[in-house]
């Protein structure tokens, strides 16, 4: 059942399938951990925070996205160029056709487009850094070390995953075409959720409003269920189980914390709307 849509579940690197436990292990912790109200602390998590060194919101931030964007840069040219080498020494008559037509036309061309999603990802959230988001406050250093850690490594693993698949048994349902049109729609979903947040406060003023306008009128986190959205797209375009497991990992910890962000809202805001959910319309 599972080679329906997955590479070969038994890859050639013990590396990664040892990984793949950890990392679905690590979303069932750390979304338990922020359900028991031990945040990472960011965002509305890190209001009266003084412990540690603190970095302003939009550097942090920068650190968490940006390297991530970068090492999937890396493994898309090292790829591109290892593509054209063999295209060029076809060419020369050293290297054999067949060679070159499986890496241009096969796996290769999954790796180019999963490296590529992974790029444009990261890269969003550094726009959003720069030039949409209103940031008030700060992020402890140790906060911006573990999730910069967490977004660098997962990448990396993920792109190492679906380069050593490239010479497994293929999946025989393709699901590329439907993981680009989920990528696409949570990425544009949580760009634009992202772009309404960005709005609730005038420059210079701090605090706390509830949001209101797109999916915030059904759910406290709809930016959250976006990005679950565009990582299930994510895992979808790689096929590989390590895709999946990095999706569990997601959707655990953004359901907790949407969880969470629901259970602060109700605190904090008198009269908050029950219908309002925490990440789902009318389910969650």
């Amino acid at each position: 059942m599972a080679s329906q849509f997955l590479f070969e579940s038994t890859t050639p690197s013990l590396y990664i399938q040892v990984l793949e436990k950890v990392v679905l292990v690590s979303g069932i912790v750390m979304g338990f951990m922020e359900l028991k109200g031990i945040h990472l602390k960011y965002s509305k998590f890190n209001q009266g925070s003084s412990s540690g060194v603190q970095l302003s919101s939009r550097t942090a931030m920068l650190i968490f996205y940006l390297p991530s964007f970068l090492i999937a840069v890396f493994f898309l040219f090292c790829k591109l160029l290892w593509v054209n080498a063999s295209i060029l020494l076809e060419k020369l008559g050293l290297l054999q056709i067949s060679i070159s037509l499986q890496l241009h036309q096969d796996a290769g061309l999954r790796f180019i487009i999963l490296a590529t999603a992974v790029a444009l990802h990261f890269l969003k959230r550094v726009f959003e850094v720069l030039f949409i988001h209103q940031y008030s406050g700060g992020i402890t250093m140790s906060t911006t070390v573990i999730v910069s850690f967490l977004y660098s490594f997962s990448s990396a693993n993920l792109l190492y995953a679906m380069q050593i698949s490239e010479g497994l048994t293929s999946p025989s349902v393709d699901l590329m075409p439907l993981g680009l049109v989920l990528f696409v729609v949570g990425i544009s979903g949580n760009l634009y959720h992202h772009y309404l947040l960005s709005g609730l406060r005038k420059k210079g003023e701090k605090g706390y409003v509830l949001p209101k306008g797109g999916l915030f009128e059904f759910v406290v986190c709809p930016h959250y269920l976006f990005e679950i959205i565009g990582f299930l797209g994510i895992a979808f375009i790689s096929q590989t189980a390590f895709g999946f497991c990095q999706f569990s990992f997601v959707f655990l910890y953004l359901l907790a914390r949407s969880l969470s962000t629901r259970e602060w809202y109700v605190k904090k805001f008198e009269g908050f709307p029950s219908h309002r959910k925490a990440l789902v319309p009318f389910i969650i």
